[in-house]
């Protein structure tokens, strides 16, 4: 067994041991929750209930309306800002981040009421001046071989055997390994993820069904900002980099919130030559946040890191408190000696 295996599975028999031992449990999940996060959520929360663990999911942000169909009675998926925090916790755990920063003013508020905190990611962490520091009662625990959150705490919960899979776990479990892989096309995308996929499918997951509830429920409004966006792509000098920015005006006039709108970065996956694209969104806290894309093979995680950000090697995000210009300025210039840079490097 190789050193990298042996490592992932001390770190689950750590995760395990801590869940083993708590008795009242908060999940959540980062600000702008996406699928892998919430799908994640559902399926701990179902799972932790089914064995008898007195639990609740509180995240920073509510939950956006193409995802309500995993909480349809609203019981269960709160924002911090519709529930009272909870006192004293045994175990926090967090999901798809090992950033404090991307819980908000939730981390400030829970953090010092935990007896353990535990992060449990699949993204690269940041290394040297980079790194984060966390409270001695925390344990990070990021296996960036995994293709989704899902796909690791199916991991888990064969380890803890603590309760048998059913519908609800499944429907979790499905939605983050689904989402976070793109319907299984993006290149992280591992063989654990097909099985998983399948024996969900199993536990009578409807795919068909479930990608119709996050992918088709779109407005005409929806459309019509796409056909704005496509309209003003922009281009770097030599096509290596494009982009689509998104004002608060624009924004405003066709009321897109910032979930309804990160799927509109996949389509200039599709432009010849281009090697990088992002997507600019001036937010009303006057941050402008960027997602980053990369075709495979130029590696952005680190740059994203660098200006506060995180992700995956080519799929990443980041915010600053700049105006949108500033922000597209700096960005696109870092992204384009980056890859000047790593292009050499494979001369």
């Amino acid at each position: 067994m190789s050193t990298k295996k042996l490592k992932a599975s001390a770190e689950i028999r750590q995760v395990a041991k801590a869940i083993r031992e708590a008795k009242n449990i908060v999940i959540s999940t980062h600000l702008m929750p996406d699928g892998d996060g919430l799908g994640a959520a559902i399926a701990l929360y179902h799972y932790l209930r089914k064995a008898g663990k007195k639990c609740r999911i509180l995240n920073p942000d509510p939950l956006p309306k193409r995802y309500q169909f995993l909480d349809p009675k609203s019981q269960f998926l709160f924002a911090s800002s519709q529930r009272s925090l909870p006192r004293k916790p045994d175990l926090w755990i967090i999901l798809d981040t090992h950033d404090p920063r991307r819980l908000g003013g939730l981390w400030d508020a829970l953090a010092p009421q935990c007896e353990h905190i535990l992060f449990l990611d699949h993204h690269p962490r940041p290394q040297g001046k980079l790194s984060l520091d966390y409270p001695t009662n925390t344990t990070v625990i990021s296996q960036v071989t995994a293709s989704s959150i899902g796909e690791l705490l199916h991991t888990l919960f064969t380890r803890l055997n603590l309760a048998t899979l059913d519908a609800k776990i499944a429907l979790g479990l499905y939605v983050s390994v689904m989402t976070d892989t793109n319907s299984f096309r993006y290149a992280r995308t591992t063989p654990a993820a097909h099985r998983i996929a399948a024996q969900m499918i199993e536990h009578g997951i409807n795919p068909e069904d479930i990608y119709q509830k996050i992918y088709s429920s779109k407005a005409v409004s929806h459309l019509q900002l796409l056909g704005v966006l496509l309209q003003n792509v922009q281009m770097s000098p030599g096509g290596k980099v494009a982009w689509i920015e998104m004002d608060r005006g624009l924004r405003s006039l066709y009321r897109a919130s910032a979930d309804e709108t990160l799927s509109f970065l996949n389509l200039l996956l599709l432009i010849q030559d281009t090697e990088v694209i992002c997507f600019f969104r001036e937010e009303d806290d006057g941050k402008t946040r960027v997602s980053i894309k990369s075709k495979g093979r130029i590696i952005i995680s680190q740059l994203a890191m660098e200006l506060g950000g995180g992700g995956h090697d080519y799929a990443a995000g980041l915010a600053l408190s700049r105006s949108l210009n500033q922000t597209r300025v700096l960005v696109i210039s870092r992204i384009e000696k980056l890859i000047k840079t790593q292009e050499k490097s494979h001369l």
